[in-house]
């Protein structure tokens, strides 16, 4: 869909199985599946890939999310409907690629701002997944569609990382279960953040963090009333999330680890009996925002305007720099008040509606290769 936007500025120009051949495959649904723990490697694993005999492309689209979800710091995130989309295009043993390595397609600024080599992450996360598999990765070209401003709290880093775990594990025919794909994605990404990665892969609002005895990570996607909206303003402005956790103490106060507990349990009992009422005060947080607004003065003034301009909370998204404003109602009338504040602030950027992702990434084969779509539709991730 296409979402409402409001300027505040001139706005920039926008187990573990065997290896196996890849052969047909239905689309996978594995709605609250527990999963069962992973095998030992076996020598198979170890094997050269068989891929196809044929250029095979594999396009995924990611969704952007808002991570440190209000009181929730790296553990609650929620996935919206602005997305970043990647095609990796994978040549056999002896087919020459043609064209660059990396192909960027968005905003200059934004472009400029992404790896265009090796380095990037996209590839690193794809190869990360052969090489989990003891597998020689194949020659590849891809093709970035930006859309998520890099270093605005949106998991635009998490985005390449699940699209390269996802397009590989879909190249190869899933020979990953999506407990140890996840396992592979937060390793891969920066910071090593689960409730970015988790909830760009779950879809939803996604609570993440915790490790079960065997030490996987534990990841559970709720329902998401769908009434709500995600209202936002994405500053120009980028913001480094090293930075901003340098920022953070070592220690906290018991009271305001107690204020951000209490909170946290507060956020998800209203979001799921429907009480919007509570989220004005669920969705406080004193263990970072308030140091990261020294690098973002603005926030307490958006947050602010937001509230009163009808939103039920108001947070910081991520790392930031972007402000998230949750709504059932007043959508049009919190953007302009976002965009205004912004403004009169001297703030450049813009405001943007938008709706909670439901579903999380999905890869799919777009070329003439003999695999079908893939779509990935788990809400649990465990060991």
């Amino acid at each position: 869909m296409t979402p409402d936007v409001a300027l505040a500025a001139p706005l920039r120009k926008l187990p573990v199985r065997r290896l196996r051949t890849p052969r047909p495959l239905p689309t996978a649904s594995l709605a609250a599946a527990r999963l069962p723990q992973p095998t030992p490697p076996t020598p198979e694993r170890d094997a050269p890939a068989t891929l196809t005999t044929n250029v095979t492309t594999v396009t995924a689209r990611v969704p952007a999310t808002c991570a440190n979800l209000g009181p929730g710091f790296d553990c609650l995130g929620l996935a919206l409907d602005l997305a970043n989309e990647f095609a990796i295009t994978a040549y056999p043993d002896g087919v020459a690629p043609t064209g660059k390595l990396i192909e960027a397609v968005g905003a200059p600024a934004d472009v400029a701002q992404l790896a265009l080599d090796d380095s990037n992450l996209l590839l690193c996360a794809f190869r990360a997944v052969y090489a989990r598999l003891g597998l020689r990765a194949p020659t590849v070209t891809a093709r970035i569609t930006v859309r998520l401003p890099p270093g605005r709290g949106l998991g635009s880093s998490a985005t390449a990382v699940v699209g390269g775990v996802l397009i590989a594990n879909t190249l190869l025919g899933q020979p990953l279960s999506p407990a140890e794909l996840l396992e592979v994605a937060i390793g891969c990404e920066p910071g090593g953040h689960a409730d970015n990665v988790a909830s760009a892969l779950l879809g939803g609002l996604v609570v993440t963090g915790a490790r079960a005895l065997s030490g996987g990570i534990q990841s559970r996607a709720l329902p998401v009333p769908p009434e709500l909206r995600a209202v936002l303003f994405i500053p120009d402005q980028p913001m480094s999330t090293t930075h901003g956790r340098s920022l953070l103490p070592a220690q906290y106060d018991r009271s305001d680890v107690t204020f951000n507990l209490s909170r946290v349990a507060l956020l998800l009992a209203a979001l799921q009996s429907g009480r919007f009422d509570l989220l004005n005060v669920a969705m406080d947080d004193r263990v970072h925002q308030p140091y990261r607004e020294r690098l973002f003065p603005a926030l307490g003034a958006l947050i602010a305007a937001g509230r009163s301009a009808g939103a039920h909370g108001v947070c910081l998204s991520g790392g930031g720099s972007s402000v998230l404003a949750l709504t059932t109602s007043h959508a049009e009338e919190v953007r302009d008040a976002l965009a205004a504040t912004a403004r009169a602030l001297g703030v450049a950027g813009y405001s943007v509606i938008a709706q909670i992702s439901r579903q999380g990434a999905q890869a799919q084969v777009t070329s003439p290769d003999a695999l079908a779509p893939v779509v990935h539709e788990f809400q649990e991730v465990s060991e």
